[in-house]
């Protein structure tokens, strides 16, 4: 789960929630105002430190993962053509409808039913 979350860049939102509450909370402490707070969080022109910082992570990740994708469209280029062998076929049948039923068992459950003590 936890791949996952970071697989879809979850960890950037997380750190950007937590940048948007320590602005908010500093901003309604300088201005006296959630409302004003609130729009020079969501202005875009008054980013945090932790801001900026996400914002280059984003970038220097989105860079690595396509160098990363231009390296493997390239190792797959350049392997030769022969196909993969396929795998060993097992022979495989469905149970009969019959095995599947208690009579098929050959013996009766006990009666009456034991009620276990303790």
């Amino acid at each position: 789960m936890a791949s996952l979350f970071v697989l879809v860049n979850g960890h950037f939102g997380l750190l950007q929630a937590v940048a948007w509450g320590k602005m908010l909370w500093s901003y309604t402490h300088e201005n006296g105002s959630l409302l004003v707070a609130a729009k020079q969080t969501f202005d875009g022109d008054h980013p945090c430190h932790m801001c900026d910082s996400i914002k280059e992570a984003k970038g220097k990740e989105q860079h690595n993962q396509s160098l990363l994708a231009a390296i493997k469209i390239e190792l797959f280029a350049d392997q030769n053509n022969e196909t993969l062998p396929l795998p060993d076929s097992i022979s495989f049948s469905y149970p009969h409808a019959s095995d599947l039923f208690a009579c098929s068992l050959g013996h009766a459950p006990p009666r009456p039913v034991p009620i276990p003590v303790g």
